[in-house]
């Protein structure tokens, strides 16, 4: 029997099955879907202590460029400074806790307060604090903007909120080799949406990593599109992979229809030229590698039951550069918004079946979800070293 710290409520979690190889591997207690407290165990050491993904660099192209977003209830805010370099600091107000951006993006030349009007530069220090003269001892420079650990690595923005992860390139190990063909780091992006589904988070990751559900769900649409995935990719770091081989010569980022689709990616030769590699960066950043373009998702968790996505399709230079470009990318919109709409359905009905106390851990399809399972794995040990669960 294992309690949360400071909590009441006692969670028997024996996470035994859940280590074992994928073909003898149960999956995750259904609880850890629906109990608040394991949203809590998640918001603290997952996301708080963990490298969260804070959307692309390239978002962030101008000095003063801006993206105001929150991760595990706490308000941040990116923002490109005087010298071009992306910092990620504490979206509030030293003087009184007042919010200073509302979410979104945006440019500024200053970060100012909406309430009393303290004011930030780019780089978080205080340059102005109205009327505080008569303030004894208080000095500008010990109010500057609580700054946040942050790194870029292949263009994505990483965020570790309380500063206790390993360091970012140990959280991502060998990422940046696996991912190399891609060139991630020039990619450019086209298109983001934003929008909610009511699943836990985990459950929205996990169908985009896994093919099993491709015959069921998608069978007019994708499911004739894949061929039998690899195995898992030999990887080091907090991050899972796994590649496959399309059946069709050419895109599956658009439906079958589609007139027009855009070239391979300069970097991509051989095999990888018409396949598609699926990455899980732990906790929450998942995206698809493929032969024309990279598609990323980013999950927040709003409640046990309620996920805030941000979609996100990125391309290749010489593509976004094309005349046609907008049209084409349309078509590419539309299949990520008919690929979602059909994974929406299945998800909020199975929130409904996790959310039932006689749901029980199932199994695996060894061949077709060993992503999940090493999620899976790597959520059990994390649970274990916090003291939650028995291995």
């Amino acid at each position: 029997m294992w309690s949360f710290a400071g909590g009441s409520s006692v969670i028997p979690l024996d996470v035994r099955q859940i280590l074992q190889d994928a073909s003898r591997a149960q999956s995750l207690d259904p609880c850890c879907y629906r109990d608040p407290q394991f949203l809590s165990f998640e918001h603290e050491t997952l996301f708080r202590a963990g490298w969260i993904s804070a959307g692309r660099a390239d978002q962030l192209s101008d000095q003063g460029d801006y993206f105001a977003f929150s991760v595990a209830d706490t308000e941040l805010v990116a923002v490109r400074d005087e010298q071009s370099l992306v910092r990620v600091f504490a979206n509030t107000c030293r003087h009184r806790a007042m919010r200073l951006l509302e979410p979104g993006r945006g440019s500024c030349r200053h970060l100012t307060c909406p309430f009393h009007a303290w004011t930030y530069g780019l780089n978080g220090a205080l340059i102005a604090a109205p009327r505080m003269q008569s303030a004894e001892n208080f000095n500008r420079s010990d109010f500057g903007l609580i700054e946040v650990q942050s790194a870029v690595r292949a263009g994505f923005i990483f965020v570790n909120i309380d500063g206790s992860a390993a360091p970012v390139d140990t959280w991502l190990g060998d990422f940046e080799t696996v991912h190399s063909p891609w060139q991630l780091d020039t990619l450019v992006t086209a298109s983001t949406r934003e929008f909610q589904v009511a699943c836990n988070w985990k459950s929205f990751l996990e169908v985009f990593n896994e093919y099993y559900h491709l015959r069921k769900v998608h069978p007019d649409t994708f499911s004739g599109l894949y061929a039998e995935p690899d195995p898992l990719q030999a990887t080091r770091g907090s991050f899972v992979s796994q590649f496959g081989e399309h059946r069709i010569l050419g895109s599956v980022g658009v439906l079958e229809e589609a007139a027009r689709t855009l070239p391979v990616l300069p970097g991509l030769s051989g095999r990888l030229a018409n396949g598609t590699r699926y990455t899980w960066v732990y906790p929450a950043l998942t995206f698809a590698a493929s032969r024309d373009a990279v598609w990323m998702l980013e999950a927040t968790p709003n409640g046990a039951s309620s996920t805030q996505v941000r979609l996100t399709l990125l391309f290749g230079q010489d593509s976004v550069a094309r005349s046609d470009f907008d049209e084409v990318l349309a078509c590419y919109e539309q299949r990520m918004a008919v690929g979602m709409d059909e994974d929406m359905a299945v998800l909020e009905a199975q929130q409904y079946g996790l959310s039932s106390i006689l749901a029980r851990p199932g199994r695996f399809c060894p061949d077709l979800e060993p992503s999940v399972h090493a999620f899976h794995r790597w959520y059990a040990n994390a649970l274990i070293a916090a003291g939650l669960a028995s291995g």
